[in-house]
């Protein structure tokens, strides 16, 4: 009988995942990263996911709980403002145009950090192996 091989095959495709962090429309197999993506600061005082990863001009939004948390990132080149505060019950977002990682921190809660990875878009693209626009490297 063919059930048990597409059984098989259907729950394997179930179990794959995606190498990006947020949430939101998952890419392809080596397809460009998302343009947003969401990250939950969690009462557990822990940013799910750790790592987000957005396309260079990509936007990620932290959604805030019940308990009060800010988003403070390294001082480095590129980085977006900091949301401050204790923020409960909102989202907020912040929009990424420099390709790079930038960390982040909670500032209220020790040892509660992440960070977002930003993929570089290049020129050209498409047409013989072009690569979509987006630099994998």
């Amino acid at each position: 009988m063919r059930l048990v091989p597409i059984a098989a095959m259907l729950a394997l495709a179930a179990c794959s995942g995606s190498s990006y962090g947020g949430t939101g429309p998952t890419p392809g197999p080596g397809g460009p990263p998302p343009a947003a993506a969401t990250v939950q600061a969690t009462a557990a005082a822990v940013f799910t996911p750790a790592n987000a990863t957005v396309r260079a001009g990509g936007t990620v939004t932290w959604a805030f709980g019940t308990l009060g948390h800010n988003v403070t990132f390294e001082d480095v080149p590129g980085a977006p403002a900091d949301i401050g505060g204790a923020n409960t019950s909102t989202s907020i977002a912040r929009t990424f145009p420099t390709a790079g990682t930038y960390d982040y921190e909670c500032t209220l809660h020790p040892g509660m950090q992440g960070s977002v990875t930003v993929a570089a878009t290049t020129t050209g693209g498409g047409g013989n192996g072009g690569g979509g626009g987006y630099d994998e490297r």
